[in-house]
């Protein structure tokens, strides 16, 4: 199944989206880790056409937000 950014950044019961500077950040909820995990290993697998994710880890180094960012936007920083 193909990911819809769009769609994506609607968020769900999993996970919340919060806006942030060249994309957003989607958010574990609690209580819906399984949820997450699998929504997360879908968005990075998919990462690299319409997107780039990044995870980002909580203290137990386990995946608790994505950054993702669209490919298609200019960036506001040159990462050189």
């Amino acid at each position: 199944m193909a990911l819809n950014l769009d769609t994506l950044l609607e968020g769900s019961p999993a996970y919340g989206v919060v806006d942030a500077k060249d994309g957003a950040v989607l958010f574990r909820r609690p209580g819906h880790e399984t949820a997450f995990d699998a929504i997360a290993a879908e968005v990075l697998d998919a990462s690299g056409e319409e997107f780039e994710a990044i995870p980002l880890n909580d203290d137990n180094e386990r995946c608790d937000r994505l950054f993702v960012a669209p490919l298609s936007e200019s960036r506001s920083f040159d990462p050189r």
